[in-house]
């Protein structure tokens, strides 16, 4: 950050690290936004592995049954 004349170097210091908390802060909180999102979007598609209703499947025998959820 440049020098501002008038401005001690403390308080350059201070104005520096409160600028660069302040750029940590809002690039952290665009990251939780995006992953917000991202869930958001991938619990949207979710389908039950077992959803409710009737299921074929084949026993060890390769014979056909039915399984009611």
């Amino acid at each position: 950050m440049p020098s501002i004349n008038g401005v001690s170097s403390p308080a350059m210091d201070y104005a520096s690290e409160v600028y660069s908390a302040n750029l940590a802060k809002a690039a952290q909180q665009q990251k939780a936004e995006q992953d917000l999102a991202l869930l958001a979007e991938a619990t949207k598609n979710v389908t039950p592995a077992a959803s409710s209703g009737s299921h074929t499947t084949t026993d060890n025998l390769g014979q056909n049954i039915n399984v009611n959820v």
